[in-house]
C-alpha cells in the first residue's frame, strides 16, 4: 500500500486529506511541522508528500532543502496560501511535483496524487 505523508499546521486540513486518500486505498500519516517530517522521513520511506510551506519552526521549504541534501528524493506535491515567485523557483529547484494555491480543490490534488503514483508503479 503506497504511503502518504501529510505536513500542514492546520489538523482540519490534514484531517481532510488523510480521509479523502485513505479512501483511495493509501497508507497515510500526518506531520505538524518540518522537524516531525524529517523525523519520520529519516525512518520510513513514503512515496509522496503533501507539504505546506508556511509551518511552524523548520518551514515546507526548509524542510525540503534538508531531505534533498540527505538525499531523501521522496515526490513533494506543495500546499501554500502564499504566491512568492522566489519560492516557486526555489521549489523548481528541489524537485516539487505540483504546487496547490490553498484553498486548493480536493478533488484536484486527489488527481494529481493517483497521476503521480499511477505512474510510479
Amino acid at each position: 500500500m503506497p504511503k502518504i505523508m501529510v505536513v500542514d499546521d492546520k489538523k482540519g486540513i490534514r484531517t481532510l486529506l488523510k480521509e479523502v486518500l485513505q479512501e483511495e486505498g493509501y497508507y497515510v500519516e500526518e506531520a505538524e511541522n518540518g522537524w516531525e517530517l524529517l523525523e519520520s522521513v529519516r525512518k520510513i520511506h513514503y512515496d509522496l508528500i503533501l507539504l505546506d510551506v508556511k509551518i511552524p519552526g523548520l518551514n515546507g521549504v526548509d524542510a525540503l532543502k534538508k531531505m534533498r541534501g540527505e538525499d531523501i528524493t521522496t515526490g513533494v506535491i506543495i500546499m501554500t496560501a502564499y504566491e512568492e515567485m522566489n519560492t516557486h523557483k526555489d521549489l523548481k529547484n528541489l524537485g516539487v511535483i505540483q504546487l496547490f494555491s490553498k484553498p486548493f480543490d480536493i478533488q484536484e490534488v486527489l488527481r494529481k496524487v493517483n497521476q503521480y503514483m499511477a505512474v510510479r508503479e
